[in-house]
């Protein structure tokens, strides 16, 4: 049957007009020749929301109103929540110190003190000085003349005490007769006659009574020399309290007058005070440390003889300057003990031994009282870290102590110190996907970070923007010292962003590919020994870039132009369309055209989608398939059972499909098979489609146009090559300069589409057809064609089930 034409009157209503292609955008509204000449801008242009949000949260008291930043990688959100975080830091006054100092009863869980801001370095060198002028000072003191003087008397008074009772024995003694005699071996009784000691044989010779009385004199005797023995440790003992309680009194001299005035210096502190004391009546308790210290010159505080001295240092956890403002803080690498803290060990003696001195503060102590700035996807790639900074902002403090011990996983004596008190804002940055996913499956996460500063993702193209991105993008030209842009190359910029937003009517406000074009333009600018950045310079960035990262796309379109990968761009054919691909590598976005086919016979009814079918299509990609096969069975022939088996492909497809971007040029094919109407191969298509039959927008649209005009380039453009997108994809159009010449000089076409329809007529040249008052399809109409195939297709099923009933009843 001969079809209906459609002609170049009806072509010209789909071609989208050369201004819409890559559209110039508002006047910038201010004049100037380069950069330099514009005026500063708004900071962080666009982002208003966002700022309130933040500065909201930073400002507010009420426990659970940290922030989290939403944004993307390279939106400047790390700058921008430091910016405002130092500025609300102005408003307010430098924090506490906070100190470790020992526990003198018991060391192993030590004591915090916090002084104001600056004092506690002060306090830190006064004990440091305290210590080494003790050492010198209580050494000194038991080297004077005054304890010598009294040392001597104490001495004088034992030797009194010893001789005394030395006396008394010997007198009793002698009037028995008996004198007491000290040997090599101890004390010995000895009878004495006419003052002479006798021995054993002269002894003998005298009566037996006077024998009896001197044993029994020497009994008596012996008993209370043993006594006297045995009350010798006591008088020793005396001695040495009495030689202690005047080495107590001399240190006490030495120590209270130095310490004194430390408790005057900080007499508000009544923690200190306290402490104060306890180091006075341990310093006074271990004055022998000071006294017989061999080498008070050695470094303070490691050696072997400064561990002794050891426990009177402070450990400075924290510490502020007096002037200064809160602090801020971005922890780079926050892991569990760069967040919370940690306590170190050292060996000694083949074991791991630690003291007060060893504790180490994290971020959050460095942050107390201040703002703690923390990228989440690295807090949620450490382990422990999440949990252990929900605790620490749940208890307001900070204990610091290692995962290890408190899993039971390690059993090193370690150090319980006193937990310190919390008061810091914490500011998360990170992907919208960790935010809403945190918000969905961790049920203490909304009760801590209940404000959400959302950054947005482009501005609007209004004249008024344009102007203040312009101003936007010479500050930051001047902040990286660049040299000055042209008009045209600010124009260009301008231009750049709005492909980058993918929207001809809106402006990205990704950061990092701003940067990253400016310092690259300003590279080739200087290549050239330019003293500014002219528009040409700009292009030549954009152009690398794509040249660097560009080897996947250059092979896929030397496999094409090689035949390797089958792509007609001349001619016609029934059920193969030429279908448009978007491949992502990074940062870095191309198109290339794919071929799809379709078959179709008669069956029961069904599309078969290959790709599905082999588990190699994807969850959208299976859903437009459905919905392209309710198209086709709510427009055609729906008095009558679908009785068609399709199937459709994507040739030459060895990895996953994903997307429903296709499902239009799969149904012009599946169309296409159905009324044998060839499909134009010199065009490609894109757009999804619903179940009326209405084509949507995509994503990507400019580069896969450009990815096939790169194709069709190569063999030569002739005026009949072209694509056909969305009509709602139109205001998406920012394409290459390249193209919009090839355009403007009748060598390639944009065709929009707003129905299938359309996309039919444009891919065929055929008029699709429209139903007329009686529901029929104009004869020759590609929708003619087509319902009348599956007519045909229902009427022969139903003819092969009536031969098949026949044939069961014989």
């Amino acid at each position: 049957m001969k079809t209906v034409k459609m002609t170049t009157e009806t072509f010209s209503e789909f071609k989208v007009p050369v201004d819409d292609l890559r559209p110039s955008g508002e006047p910038l509204g201010v004049e100037f020749e380069t950069s330099d000449q514009l005026p500063a801008g708004t900071r962080h242009l666009g982002q208003q929301r966002a700022i309130d949000a933040i500065r909201f949260g930073l400002q507010i008291a009420s426990d659970g109103h940290n922030v989290f930043v939403l944004g993307p990688s390279g939106s400047h959100r790390h700058g921008l929540a430091e910016e405002l975080a130092k500025e609300q830091a102005e408003r307010r006054a430098s924090p506490e110190d906070w100190c470790y100092v020992n526990n003198f009863s018991d060391p192993e869980k030590p004591h915090t003190l916090t002084f104001s801001a600056g004092r506690g370095t002060e306090f830190r060198q006064d004990m440091r000085d305290l210590v080494e002028e003790l050492r010198l000072a209580i050494p000194a003191a038991f080297e004077s003349d005054e304890y010598r003087n009294q040392l001597r008397a104490v001495e004088a008074t034992t030797q009194q005490e010893i001789e005394k009772q030395s006396k008394t024995l010997d007198e009793h003694a002698s009037s028995h007769g008996i004198r007491v005699l000290q040997t090599p071996t101890g004390y010995v009784l000895a009878p004495v006659r006419d003052d002479k000691v006798i021995d054993e044989k002269e002894f003998s010779k005298l009566p037996e009574a006077e024998r009896a009385e001197v044993q029994e004199a020497i009994r008596v005797l012996s008993k209370e020399l043993q006594a006297q023995i045995e009350h010798m440790p006591r008088l020793h003992k005396k001695h040495r309290e009495r030689v202690r309680n005047l080495n107590r009194e001399i240190t006490e001299h030495v120590v209270g007058a130095m310490i004194s005035d430390l408790k005057e210096k900080f007499h508000e502190l009544p923690a200190v005070v306290t402490y104060l004391d306890e180091v006075q009546d341990n310093i006074v308790d271990n004055a022998d440390d000071f006294h017989e210290s061999d080498s008070p010159q050695l470094p303070f505080p490691f050696s072997d003889t400064g561990q002794i001295f050891g426990q009177y240092e402070v450990n400075l956890l924290v510490s502020n300057e007096k002037n200064a403002t809160a602090p801020v803080v971005f922890e780079p690498n926050p892991s569990y003990t760069n967040i919370i803290g940690k306590v170190e060990h050292r060996s000694e003696m083949g074991a791991l031994v630690t003291d007060f001195r060893m504790i180490r503060s994290g971020a959050l102590l460095t942050a107390n009282g201040g703002y703690l700035i923390l990228d989440m996807h690295r807090v949620l790639s450490r382990p422990f870290v999440w949990e252990a900074l929900k605790q620490a902002l749940f208890a307001k403090q900070v204990r610091i102590e290692s995962p290890g011990e408190i899993y039971g996983f390690v059993s090193t004596t370690t150090l319980q110190p006193d937990p310190i008190p919390l008061d810091v804002k914490i500011i998360l940055v990170g992907e919208r996907w960790l935010y809403y996913l945190l918000c969905a499956y961790d049920s203490e996460f909304i009760d801590l970070f209940k404000v959400a500063a959302d950054l947005d993702d482009d501005l609007k193209r209004t004249g008024e923007n344009v102007g203040a991105y312009a101003m936007f993008v010479a500050d930051r030209i001047r902040e990286r010292n660049l040299l000055p842009f042209s008009r045209e190359a600010v124009l260009k910029v301008l231009e750049q962003r709005a492909r980058r937003a993918e929207d001809s009517e809106r402006l990205s406000m990704h950061m990092r590919s701003l940067d990253d074009l400016l310092s690259q333009s300003d590279f080739w600018a200087r290549q050239r020994d330019g003293d500014r950045v002219d528009a040409s310079d700009v292009r030549k960035a954009i152009d690398e870039i794509a040249r660097r990262l560009g080897r996947m796309q250059s092979r896929i379109q030397e496999a094409i132009q090689r035949d390797t990968l089958l792509i007609n761009t001349e001619g016609a054919c029934v059920g193969q369309v030429n279908g448009l691909s978007v491949v992502s590598l990074g940062e870095f976005r191309f198109g290339h055209p794919v071929r799809i086919t379709a078959t179709t016979r008669m069956g029961s009814g069904r599309v078969v989608d290959i790709e599905r079918e082999v588990e190699l299509g994807g969850a959208i990609h299976s859903k437009g398939v459905m919905i392209l096969s309710a198209a086709l069975s709510s427009r055609y022939a729906i008095e009558v059972p679908l009785s068609l088996h399709g199937n459709i492909v994507f040739e030459q497809s060895y990895g996953g499909v994903e997307g429903d971007s296709a499902s239009v040029a799969e149904l012009c094919a599946l169309l296409s098979s159905l009324s044998g109407v060839p499909v134009r191969q010199n065009l490609a298509v894109t757009g999804s489609i619903n179940q009326l039959g209405r084509i949507q927008v995509v994503g990507g649209v400019n580069e896969k146009i450009e990815g096939f005009f790169n194709v069709c380039k190569e063999r030569g453009l002739d005026g009949s090559h072209g694509v056909v997108i969305p009509r709602d994809n139109v205001k998406h159009l920012m394409l290459r300069e390249d193209v919009v010449g090839a355009v403007k000089q009748g060598l390639f076409e944009i065709y929009s589409a707003h129905s299938i329809d359309d996309a039919l007529s444009i891919l065929t040249g055929t008029t699709a057809g429209a139903r007329d008052e009686n529901g029929e399809f104009p004869m020759g109409s590609v929708n003619y064609l087509v319902e009348r195939q599956l007519i045909r297709y229902a009427e022969l099923r139903r003819s092969f089930a009536e031969n098949a009933e026949n044939d069961d009843h014989e």
